[in-house]
């Protein structure tokens, strides 16, 4: 019996209670290390214990949100670094020639083969590079990209034509200067559109460059692929409730396909196989074996720029460069996100048995029903991901990669003084393996608790009575915020059938040709609040980020309701009756 089968063989009694605690329907988790390697799926019923599946299930897909930011990475590098070399005007590629160190929007408009597919210039004139570092780009802008409810709302027009004033006006914001280090979907979006500009279509080259050289057949870009290739049961989302209750997410429904915008910040279906399989194809270029245009310059590029945090961290194209060492590790996952000034979710790791420090790539992927996480080590030829179709008051992905990194190189806590001991679980080497994995299935109770409690806030604040529309006669139109291109549709609404007698307030989000389900509009004190469409329903992972704020105030003169505002996160977005 090998080392990982071994390692799984103890892992699994605490992986599966984690599962539990979370009620996570479905988990893939793949490791390798030097040239061993185990692949494992997991299943929970909605009735009964989590299980692992007696012969692992390589056919599960898995929506792999910002875990895609690393293959837009690498396609650029690619049309960068190898394809722009040939000068010939037949080569779509050659106006990208040293396209690092130029203004994005330069190199944006020098592909436009019209005036109106230009955009403005973005504040601070960030450099393709920077822009893939989040050095000096764009602020989150994830409220204008998706509904409340998760329905994508922006298509490619639609950010050209608003990203550069969205940028102008948040680059004043008090605390946020003009060289920060931002993370954020929205410079990845500018990144995937300039690839689908210079190759005329994303998914092609993705196809062409990446999938078909690394044998990655289970990772579908679009929708027809995606239906023709799989059945629902094969991708579907969850979300588990405060009091632990899992349903699907938007059944019948799927969200993330329709164009560049949607797939580089919900990320294409995937699976840990195909994911794996990427990882395996860098590290043998590393070893002087190309795969396809990846040779070892290509894949060292992808690890050798970044933008500096401080002195050990920062964002490259692989990801979160981090120590095991630090508090960098889990903080993009979505435990993060739900309760971010928690201490609960910052263990940290540690250092190896000789006191060495380990670096990481870190990536996590996060959406409505889905939690993500890959740890990538070049150096020791290892990677571990870790993927899920659940989201909730605990993401195991998260707990359960740090739990095999653990397992795997032997750590234990630093023995530097000024690192605040509270952040650390006990030591492995102090404790029997046993007793040291149960700190883990402690530790995930404790995080679904504390989240639980923020998600039950959520919830209680969702659940209002409607609002009948005779309270208010004046506020049912259409308004329109001229910053976000968003459009809000208030309705009187009597029924799919319009059979009831009395109507009650439903308001629809419209951006472009997209919109949002017909969301509940409900009046508290004087204000209103977005609440989820029906009784059941569930409200996205964002409202504990962009849409944290779901009230509207109200502006009314002796003529009615003239406008409606919200104060983002960064900005305050005013929408005036049309």
């Amino acid at each position: 019996m090998s080392f990982f089968q071994r390692m799984f063989g103890d892992l699994d009694p605490s992986l599966l209670e984690m599962l539990n605690i979370s009620n996570t329907a479905r988990c893939s988790v793949y490791c390798r290390a030097q040239h061993e390697k185990i692949h494992a799926t997991y299943h929970k019923p909605a009735f009964g214990p989590a299980q692992r599946d007696l012969q692992c299930d390589e056919s599960l897909l898995f929506q792999c949100a910002s875990l895609f930011k690393v293959f837009i990475s690498a396609s650029l590098i690619l049309a960068i670094d190898k394809l722009s070399s040939d000068p010939s005007p037949t080569n779509r590629y050659r106006k990208l020639k040293d396209a690092w160190s130029k203004p994005f929007t330069v190199v944006f408009n020098d592909l436009a083969e019209g005036e109106d597919s230009r955009m403005r210039p973005l504040p601070g004139e960030p450099s393709v590079l920077q822009v893939l570092l989040h050095f000096n780009g764009v602020y989150d802008i994830n409220h204008i990209l998706l509904a409340p409810d998760g329905t994508p709302l922006q298509c490619p027009r639609d950010v050209l034509e608003r990203i550069s004033r969205y940028a102008d006006d948040t680059r004043g914001q008090q605390g946020e200067g003009e060289g920060q280090i931002i993370y954020s979907n929205a410079n990845y979006i500018l990144l995937a559109l300039l690839i689908d500009r210079a190759s005329r279509s994303l998914n092609g080259f993705l196809e062409e460059y990446i999938l078909t050289p690394f044998k990655m057949k289970s990772t579908f870009l679009s929708l027809q692929n995606l239906h023709s290739h799989s059945n629902e049961s094969q991708r579907q989302p969850h979300v588990v409730s405060s009091d632990g209750h899992r349903h699907i997410f938007r059944p019948g429904i799927t969200l993330g396909l329709s164009d560049v915008v949607e797939i580089t910040w919900l990320g294409p279906y995937t699976s840990a196989t195909d994911l794996g399989l990427f990882f395996e194809g860098l590290q043998s270029a590393m070893d002087g074996k190309p795969v396809g245009l990846f040779d070892k310059a290509a894949v060292e590029s992808l690890g050798s720029s970044r933008s500096h945090i401080n002195d050990h961290e920062g964002y490259t194209p692989y990801g979160f460069y981090t120590s095991l060492n630090s508090t960098g590790p889990g903080s993009h996952s979505l435990n993060r996100l739900i309760s971010p000034d928690s201490n609960l979710k910052a263990h940290i790791l540690g250092k190896t048995s000789d006191d060495k420090e380990i670096m990481v790539f870190y990536l996590a992927g996060s959406a409505t029903g889905w939690a993500s996480t890959v740890y990538f080590i070049p150096n020791k030829r290892m990677f571990v991901i870790v993927l899920t179709n659940t989201s909730g008051p605990l993401d195991a992905s998260d707990l359960i990669s740090r739990l095999c990194l653990h397992e795997i190189l032997e750590l234990r806590p630093s023995k530097i003084s000024n690192w605040d001991v509270g952040h650390f679980l006990p030591s492995r080497n102090t404790v029997a393996p046993e007793r040291y994995r149960v700190q883990y299935v402690k530790l995930a109770r404790q995080i679904f608790d504390e989240n639980a409690t923020k998600v039950r806030e959520l919830e209680q604040r969702d659940d209002q009575p409607d609002t009948p529309t005779s309270d208010c006669p004046s506020l049912p139109g259409i308004y329109f915020s001229s910053r976000n291109g968003q459009y809000l549709r208030i309705i009187d609404w009597k029924g799919d059938r319009n059979e009831k007698k009395e109507g009650v307030l439903r308001i629809i989000i419209q951006s472009g040709t997209k919109s949002s389900q017909k969301l509940r509009f409900v009046k508290k004190g004087e204000k209103f609040r977005i609440c989820s469409p029906e009784e059941l329903s569930t409200l996205a992972i964002d409202c504990f980020g962009a849409w944290k704020n779901l009230d509207f105030e109200v502006e009314q003169d002796d003529m009615g309701v003239k406008s409606l505002s919200r104060q983002g996160v960064y900005l305050k977005d005013y929408f005036v009756r049309e």
